[in-house]
């Protein structure tokens, strides 16, 4: 596969796989029959990528929409050792295994294949019903394509985290739960232990969970240990006042954030394994409230932690080097609110 690879797909990323965790988390809507012990273990299932960014997502923009993503996936409860710079435990899920894309198609038709290995993790550290810190890991790894990133959250003030009230969300049919609005999903029971799921991707207007883009079978069992993990990297503060403006590319930032013209350099935070950047670029921020909670409803609605952090504040720091990018959104006192790392 030629030109696979594109690192600026954070946003369609973010938006497919909190899909999959999402929909197939949704055992833990409240029945008369649920087991609270139970834990998701096992993904199986198949998903037809029908949208644009669906592809995209899996670095596949030079291929037609309409591939199978077949997933054999594993979810694990997880906690990491101790944290120099943390204040209580962080815990948190990891979701890991294999997907193959098959029935491939560019755009002279021809036919390919793309095998890959995924991990992601999510992780929060918290007090109560606040989260203090959040962090997102994500790998994929399929030969020539390849994504890498890691995006840390301080949550300042701590995030808020309710429990809402599932039924708003979901209404019972003689069949299972199907959602009331949004991208269309059906929960079927079909064992103690296991669940079918009928699901349509964001944006796939024509879907309908009767003829969904995924067909999942989530496994449950009894709740386990969680497994130690390392910590998520520390992000460490830089004078890049010495650095020259990047000349890399501006999409991501441009597809995510309205920002003003450029600043003069002066500090950023940088992940303590890549502390040596070639140029960076600082730049104003225009938005003042731009809050990205990919489906977090559906998390709140499951008693799961959602994904959610607000892309406002003062200032946006854009460092790289050869082999990374790293961006920073700063508040107006130079502190830290959201720290990404591409590889």
């Amino acid at each position: 596969m030629l030109g696979l690879n594109n690192k600026y797909n954070l946003i369609e990323w973010c938006v497919i796989f909190t899909v999959f965790c999402a929909t197939v988390s949704l055992y833990f809507f409240e029945t008369t029959e649920q087991e609270p012990d139970l834990e998701l273990t096992t993904i199986h299932g198949n998903i037809q990528l029908s949208t644009r960014e669906s592809m995209d997502a899996f670095g596949l923009e030079n291929f037609k929409t309409g591939p199978n993503a077949n997933l054999n996936l594993t979810n694990l409860p997880v906690i990491t050792n101790k944290c120099q710079t943390c204040h209580e435990e962080i815990i948190g899920t990891l979701l890991s295994g294999a997907i193959i894309i098959s029935e491939l198609y560019d755009f002279e038709n021809r036919k390919g294949r793309v095998e890959g290995s995924f991990n992601f993790t999510h992780l929060v550290e918290r007090v109560d019903d606040y989260i203090i810190h959040e962090w997102v890991i994500f790998d994929w790894n399929a030969g020539d394509i390849t994504s890498s990133w890691e995006l840390k959250i301080n949550h300042n003030p701590p995030r808020w985290v309710p429990k809402h009230d599932s039924t708003t969300l979901f209404i019972g049919n003689e069949i299972g739960f199907e959602s009331r609005s949004g991208p269309e999903i059906l929960i079927q029971n079909t064992d103690d232990n296991v669940k079918l799921i009928q699901a349509c991707l964001p944006d796939s207007f024509l879907c309908r969970n009767t003829s969904p883009d995924a067909i999942l079978i989530a496994g449950f069992d009894n709740k386990s240990k969680p497994i130690t993990i390392s910590p998520p990297m520390t992000w460490l503060k830089q004078n890049i006042s010495h650095l020259s403006p990047s000349d890399a590319s501006s999409e991501l930032i441009d597809n995510a954030l309205n920002r003003g013209d450029i600043q003069p350099n002066q500090l950023g935070f940088l992940p303590s394994q890549y502390y040596v950047m070639d140029n960076a670029s600082t730049y104003e921020l225009l938005e003042f409230d731009s809050k990205f909670s990919p489906l977090s409803l559906w998390f709140s609605a499951l008693d799961l932690i959602p994904i959610s952090f607000n892309l406002a504040g003062h200032s946006l720091v854009h460092m790289n080097n050869s082999s990374v990018d790293c961006y920073n959104i700063l508040d107006q006192y130079g502190n830290i609110i959201i720290g990404l790392m591409l590889k």
